[in-house]
């Protein structure tokens, strides 16, 4: 007999310890998921309660294995064997870790984490289903792996003949590798009586029984099958008279076994294949990499999953809706069918990959991610929303051997009249010193612009030579400069930025298989069509192909520096882009809205979750008219074609507002590692408003920035303040790459001495610096008073205004739905000019408030009512529609908002359903604005639906892909069967 170790603390029972009640759980509403909690189908109870203090702010039990978080694992293998719901224990950031793990589970937060396993498992029953109907209850901890055939020998195990009392997981561990774990005791008979756990063996002071026991090789390898009712009325009567105070599980196998019950084990060992990945002790983060390459490398990596096509699609699907997954298995049958068809037809006995990325939904803060600024977004993931939708992008990818790039996408209006461009091209290789984003930028820009003069496209000198001569101008469509997002240079700027990882052995890798000598190009079909603005389609391609490639190669790279290298490839379109986008549709989950940071440096962590009043308020998405080649139609004068104007365009003026924060950083001396955002962010989480010391450390920056300023000048005073120590270091390189890609603004702007307007050669770098403070302010107070929603949409409109319009001055409803005699000889622009003029519109002044005297107030700036600022994306379109809308339906029914990138394309209407219909909204805009501009989108108006993140798989052949499809389809409908 093995005395338990001495200790002088007495303690209650389990049942008197441990309180029970529903307000433990976190999303009650999920207790209903899968038909709910019934008597014939086994329910998992995973312990993720714990903190896992090594491995920094994210629990251990999130940490990322293949992409996936450890304990989903778990979740995904068990679905295979019960659709039942899963409880998950959870306590240290327990809003991280369910929105880790997905909506589909039961949270349930524990009172006391450190309580022991015990002590976890009977807060599980705050689920009072789990007593009512009394299910087999399968425990597994947060840290492990468990294939589903694992799970399904235990069932077998424990259903055999009579069922069992208990059945449990135990392995065999060679010395030294059994110590700290519990031993397994058995009787002359081989029945299990009791597990020890290693501090009670080190307490043990006998040194007989102390040896005894320490040598023992059948350890527990933590997994257990038991009946609800039975589990319930062990762990009520356990104690915690143990060496660690704690409530152990494993005391319930004493007390089974005093009982005489029947207690059976499965038992892993070093000779079957699952055993290192059920033995893999996560207790360091060098841990988390061993795991890694157990999960490659295990036998039961496949031979768990049934098959190797059942392993990709259940990868497809995993946290996805089944809609969109039916959506996918469509999209791909497409491109399998097409890649028979066509010249670049897959090899069958080949590997494949399959990349798969869609856009997202901005539902609040436009442009916050400039480099030196890394605002958050609160945004989600989108898909498809029926089987025949169309909203994410799928690639086809697998390896050539003509060195050439094939590149065929399914929708004719992305295909180019060449299809292949060589694979060697030296364009497509960074020299070495391209190893920042400044430098790539300039390097991926270059390469874009002669990749697409390869294809045929005219490059701006070549526009600028044929106005001077009176030639002929080719369509919009053909210009480089309004074309820099097709496919080809992003997958060209996908496979680029790979090559500038140049340490460590993922460079070797990337060498392995995208060097000079070792590439022997690509084939790749792609199929999608994510509405082109406003939505990320340019960003969901370029993530689609980095997860492919990842996947046909086997890279092996991390989901954080895949969203880097994903935004790096964005710089090379000719856009300085930030990570938002490209994280949420990484990372994102279906239908959670989340508050994300864009900064590299928090590896774009989550800030919040926080509900939208959708009960209340719906987001329509309109469309104006195409952002790059004809946006500047419908700007008022504020941008240019490209072509011999000394008006900027869209886009240069897009470079210039990306760049504003790292030029401003500059100037006002801001620390290398400090970020604009993390000045106010604080207070901002908190509260929603700035404290009175953020405000006046928001005014002193403010003061730093020109209010307005020559580009010529503005370059000499960075270039002063840049050899100063205490800049952020800015390299000459980094300082070219500020000042490329655009001229000084042609601003308009309100004479109010004289009236009328003047135009002014300047940059407003104040104004679009205060913009991004200003947004946060504005969106976070929406966020925290959801009440004010549409008020709060207005405001942050204001940051993206070109002209001040009075809505009292439009004629009424009714007339707007008519055309009106003074509008009837123009059409198009000149239209809209006239309606402008008509309602006395004025340019919007984006220096109210931003002037010395207001900046240097006692009273510092409240950016919430300010006046000013502008990011110079918004159109004066918009500026119209806008106030058609307000005058229409009233201030408070409706707002709009220029959608992520801005400058035409899909804009935002948020409608108050308490005070109007969608359906009259929508009716008006048909009328009153496409009809009388003569706008003929081919959709004109966009349903988003949520979508899973993105995802890359391989299949060692193609010829795999039907029963991949098939699998898919299968799991489709399991999963509307289920909702």
């Amino acid at each position: 007999m093995v005395a338990k170790a001495n200790t002088n603390t007495a303690s209650g029972l389990l049942e008197e310890e441990g309180r029970l009640g529903d307000d433990k759980i976190i999303n009650p509403s999920a207790v209903s998921n899968y038909g709910g909690i019934g008597n014939d189908r086994p329910v998992l109870v995973i312990l993720a309660a714990g903190k896992g203090t090594r491995f920094g702010k994210s629990p251990k039990c999130i940490q990322p294995v293949h992409g996936v978080p450890l304990a989903r694992h778990a979740i995904n293998a068990f679905r295979e064997i019960s659709s039942s719901p899963v409880v998950c224990m959870v306590g240290y950031r327990a809003e991280k870790v369910s929105a880790a793990l997905g909506d589909d589970n039961i949270y349930v937060r524990s009172d006391r984490p450190s309580g022991g396993t015990a002590f976890a498992t009977w807060e599980a029953f705050c689920v009072e289903e789990l007593a009512q109907h009394d299910p087999l209850v399968t425990i597994t901890m947060g840290d492990r792996i468990v294939p589903a055939s694992v799970f399904e020998r235990l069932f077998q195990t424990h259903r055999e003949g009579e069922e069992a009392a208990l059945t449990l997981l135990t392995a065999t561990y060679e010395p030294p590798r059994n110590h700290g774990k519990g031993r397994i005791l058995r009787d002359g008979h081989n029945r299990v009586t009791r597990i020890v756990e290693q501090r009670d063996i080190d307490a043990e002071r006998d040194p007989l029984t102390h040896s005894a026991l320490a040598t023992l090789t059948e350890g527990n390898c933590p997994l257990y099958v038991i009946r609800a009712s039975l589990l319930k009325r062990k762990l009520a009567s356990l104690s915690c008279e143990n060496a660690q105070q704690q409530y152990y599980l494993t005391d319930i196998v004493e007390s089974l076994s005093k009982a005489g019950a029947e207690i059976r084990t499965v038992t892993t060992t070093p000779a079957d294949p699952e055993y290192d990945l059920l033995c893999s002790d996560v207790t360091r983060p060098e841990d988390m990499a061993l795991l890694e390459g157990i999960f490659s490398a295990s036998a039961e990596h496949k031979e768990m999953e049934d098959s190797e096509a059942q392993l990709v699609a259940r990868q497809i699907s995993a946290n996805r809706p089944g809609v969109q997954v039916a959506a996918i298995a469509r999209q791909l049958e497409q491109i399998y069918k097409a890649g028979l068809n066509e010249s670049l037809s897959f090899r069958p006995d080949r590997p494949l990959s399959i990349g798969i990325a869609g856009g997202r939904l901005r539902i609040a803060f436009m442009h916050p991610d400039m480099e030196r600024f890394f605002g958050p977004a609160w945004q989600m993931p989108i898909g498809a929303g029926s089987p025949d939708g169309q909203e994410q992008i799928v690639v086809l990818m697998q390896e050539a051997d003509d060195r050439q790039i094939h590149l065929y996408p399914l929708d004719p209006q992305y295909r180019e009249k060449i299809n292949a461009i060589p694979a060697d091209n030296d364009l497509m290789h960074p020299p070495e010193e391209v190893s920042s984003l400044h430098a790539y930028e300039e390097f991926g820009t270059r390469m874009s612009e002669t990749l697409l003069l390869s294809l045929g496209y005219f490059s701006d000198e070549e526009l600028q030579r044929r106005t001077q001569q009176g030639l002929p101008m080719p369509p919009t469509s053909l210009w480089v400069n309004s074309n820099m997002r097709r496919p080809f240079t992003l997958v060209a700027n996908a496979i680029a930025s790979l090559r500038t990882l140049r340490h460590g052995s993922l460079s070797l890798k990337v060498r392995e298989h995208l060097g000079r000598e070792r590439f022997r190009g690509l084939r790749l079909a792609t199929t999608g069509n994510i509405p082109q603005g406003g939505f990320s389609s340019s960003s969901a391609v370029t993530v689609a192909t980095k997860n492919a490639l990842n996947a046909l190669f086997d890279l092996g790279i991390p989901e954080d520096l895949l969203i880097h290298l994903a935004a790096q490839a964005e710089y090379g379109t000719g856009v300085r882009a930030g990570s938002l986008d490209q994280a949420t549709e990484q990372k994102g989950k279906a239908g959670q809205g989340t508050l994300l940071s864009s900064n590299p440096g928090d590896n774009y962590s989550i800030l919040g979750t926080y509900p939208i009043p959708t009960d209340r308020i719906s987001i329509l998405f309109p469309y104006s008219v195409p952002r790059d080649r004809e946006a500047w139609r419908w700007s008022g004068g504020f941008f240019g074609p490209g072509t011999g104007s000394d008006v900027p365009t869209a886009g240069e003026m897009r470079k210039l507002t990306g760049k504003t924060a790292e030029i401003v950083a500059i100037l006002a001396d801001l620390p290398a590692d400090t970020d604009f955002f993390k000045l106010i962010e604080d207070d901002l989480l908190n509260t929603g408003r700035l404290e009175h010391e953020s405000r006046k450390k928001v005014a002193s920056i403010l003061l730093q920035a020109p209010l307005r300023i020559e580009k010529d000048a503005l370059r000499q005073r960075v270039a002063s303040k840049s050899k100063n120590p205490a800049s952020d270091g800015t390299t000459e390189q980094a300082m070219k790459s500020l000042f490329a890609g655009w001229r000084t603004p042609r601003l308009i702007v309100a004479d109010k001495e004289n009236g009328g307007v003047r135009h002014e050669l300047a940059v407003p770098l104040r104004a679009i610096m205060a913009y991004l403070f200003a947004e946060m302010a504005r969106n976070f107070h929406m966020i925290h008073h959801p009440d004010e929603w549409i008020s709060c949409v207005t405001r942050s409109q204001r940051g993206d205004c070109c002209f001040e319009i009075d809505p009292d001055r439009l004629p009424p409803r009714e007339q707007m739905l008519r055309e009106q005699p003074w509008e009837k000889d123009l059409r198009g622009p000149e239209r809209m000019e006239r309606w402008l003029e008509h309602a006395e519109a004025v340019p919007f002044d984006f220096d109210d408030g931003l002037r010395n005297e207001d900046l240097e107030a006692p009273d510092p700036v409240d950016l919430l009512a300010l006046r000013g600022g502008n990011f110079f994306r918004g159109l004066a379109l918009i500026d119209l529609v806008e106030a058609m809308l307000k005058r229409a339906f009233g201030n408070d029914s409706v707002a709009v908002r220029v959608n992520a990138a801005g400058q035409g394309d899909y804009f935002q209407v948020h409608v108050d359903r308490e005070k109007t219909t969608v359906e009259s909204v929508k009716n008006f805009i048909q009328k009153a604005f496409y009809d009388r501009f003569e706008i003929e989108p081919a959709q004109p108006f966009v349903e988003l639906h949520p979508g899973g993140g993105a995802v890359g798989c391989r299949t060692t052949r193609a010829d795999m892909l039907p029963q991949i499809i098939q699998h898919l389809r299968e799991q489709a409908n399991e999963s509307s069967s289920l909702t």
